[in-house]
């Protein structure tokens, strides 16, 4: 999709829809509810699905892209794929794969942001000449939504010799360590100098992080996107805060949302929740009333290319 509607990238590329669920973070899956109205007599979620493969005009879009930026003389981001997964174990997906990397290297004014839940498959399914020369217009990421899930998937991402290394903290459900990830290990810096064996021992180059939207009650805390934006200060990694979701404190609702709700202009259904240590009182207003103000500060910083 052409201008997309993703803060942090230009536009966003579909190949195929449909994919699997492998984590808690995967519970209220927005692409799949989107799915499921699209295709709800044939969805393309869930063991034994297929998946849902986009016309060859679609498939050209990039290269209009790519000749528009060239001309403009700036790189276009392009979020790949927000309806499915680059590097999915699925049988359908082995040629689709070739095909979308031949795309990639075949436009070198985008910026190319891949972003996975499996990325212990990332050095498997890219072109073996990536492994020796990574392209320079290809980022990988991984979704991290949970400390235990940051533990298992950012090693193996440290591990990916890309020029930008991302995180994807959305939903974030709980607080994140990021400084002290796996035995000491720290994902902002790169690996401790011991650590011979791994080449790449550079660290997280951007932290992406938002609440989640649509039907569901699992609302971001305040303490949790605090803690990952004090983390990336502290070492200096670009921090994008891209939403509150549904639910938002009153102390977090953009200034005029919040006077128009407690002047009863508006009104909103509120729930108290709770994480590990402390009670909030939230209100559902939805992801554009809520904003994405944190303390009163925008937060929409990029990796430095």
């Amino acid at each position: 999709m052409q201008n997309s509607s993703i803060e942090w990238t230009d536009h966003t590329f579909n190949p195929w829809w449909g994919c699997m669920k492998v984590s808690e973070g995967c519970k209220n899956c927005y692409a799949e509810k989107q799915d499921n109205r699209y295709n709800h007599e044939n969805p393309h979620w869930g063991p034994n699905s297929t998946r849902k493969t986009q016309s060859k005009q679609y498939w050209r879009m990039p290269f209009k892209w790519d000749l528009d930026a060239k001309q403009v003389g700036i790189n276009a981001k392009v979020f790949c794929a927000s309806m499915g997964d680059v590097f999915e174990d699925h049988p359908q997906l082995n040629e689709l794969r070739i095909d979308l990397f031949y795309i990639i290297i075949n436009t070198p004014n985008l910026i190319w942001q891949l972003l996975t839940k499996r990325p212990e498959n990332i050095l498997k399914m890219v072109p073996d000449a990536w492994l020796k020369n990574w392209p320079d217009n290809v980022w990988i990421g991984t979704s991290v939504e949970s400390q235990p899930v940051a533990e298992e998937r950012i090693p193996i991402l440290l591990m990916v010799p890309a020029k930008v290394r991302f995180l994807s903290c959305e939903p974030l459900l709980g607080r994140l360590d990021l400084a002290n990830i796996c035995n000491g290990f720290n994902a902002l810096t790169g690996f401790d100098g011991y650590i011979k064996k791994f080449a790449y021992a550079r660290g997280i180059d951007w932290v992406i992080c938002g609440g989640e939207s649509g039907h569901t009650e699992r609302p971001l805390h305040i303490e949790s996107a605090r803690q990952l934006r004090d983390q990336c200060a502290k070492y200096g990694v670009p921090f994008f805060f891209k939403q509150w979701g549904d639910w938002v404190e009153l102390d977090q609702m953009p200034p005029h949302v919040k006077r128009d709700l407690e002047d009863n202009y508006i009104r909103a259904k509120s729930k108290v929740f709770h994480d590990e240590n402390n009670y909030y009182r939230f209100y559902k207003l939805g992801k554009t009333m809520a904003g994405a103000l944190l303390d009163g500060v925008t937060h929409k910083n990029f990796p430095k290319i």
